[in-house]
């Protein structure tokens, strides 16, 4: 059992992994709920990788460096494929969304490079621009939410848009709390906990993710101004 406990943190990595490889494939075929659901699985599972890692003593530097190519298929390259899924047949379906794809899967890998630097050197507890796996989330859930409701919510421009946003806060020096410090916070998880169940009887569980991401960020660029001021 002592030496299987190093490996169940990288079975989910590569689950989470083979997760992205799927929604690619989905993707590819029109399948985009599906893909959809295969990237924010990929994200739990990328969630729980760590944490496992974390309570069996087993954090490693070949963990975190296999936990970052999984992420660069699964939230950059997969998240990419599914927009351009999403706006297929649209005046965006052409070179724009390749464009803004490829900026932001480059952005997510920087960040990626950079983060595994700063944790060889030292423990933060904030990251240094917005995580590659929270971008990949907040896009997901826009593309699902759209979905939702026929295409109708979002114009096609606004998923260029975020998907350059989220490359330039990824490739930023601004500073996001890590999201698990800010879960493991009893009292804001009541607090979520309560505005999930209120919000998702009137609208759609996709909406209320988009709303907890986008406020996540949020959050991150308003604390960021404070500190500036």
């Amino acid at each position: 059992m002592t030496r299987l406990r190093p490996v169940l943190p990288h079975a989910l990595t590569f689950a989470s992994l083979f997760c992205g490889m799927g929604a690619i494939a989905m993707a590819m075929e029109g399948q985009i709920g599906y893909a959809g659901g295969l990237i924010l699985a990929g994200y739990v599972l990328d969630a729980l990788d760590g944490e496992l890692a974390r309570r069996l003593s087993v954090t490693s530097e070949f963990g975190l460096h296999l936990d970052s190519l999984s992420d660069t298929v699964i939230f950059g390259a997969a998240t990419a494929v599914l927009v351009r899924g999403h706006l297929r047949g649209t005046a965006l379906a052409g070179a724009w969304v390749w464009f803004f794809g490829l900026a932001y899967v480059a952005s997510g890998v920087y960040r990626l490079a950079r983060y595994n630097l700063q944790m060889a050197k030292e423990k933060d507890p904030e990251t240094l621009g917005l995580t590659i796996s929270t971008s990949g989330a907040l896009v997901t859930l826009m593309v699902l939410t759209d979905r939702v409701y026929d295409g109708q919510l979002f114009p096609d421009w606004a998923f260029a848009a975020v998907l350059g946003l989220a490359a330039l806060l990824m490739a930023s020096r601004v500073r996001f709390p890590e999201l698990r410090v800010v879960l493991f916070n009893r009292w804001l998880n009541l607090a979520l906990l309560g505005a999930v169940v209120t919000v998702s009887i009137v609208l759609s569980v996709q909406l209320v993710g988009l709303t907890l991401a986008a406020g996540y960020i949020t959050f991150g660029l308003i604390r960021a101004g404070v500190r500036i001021l």
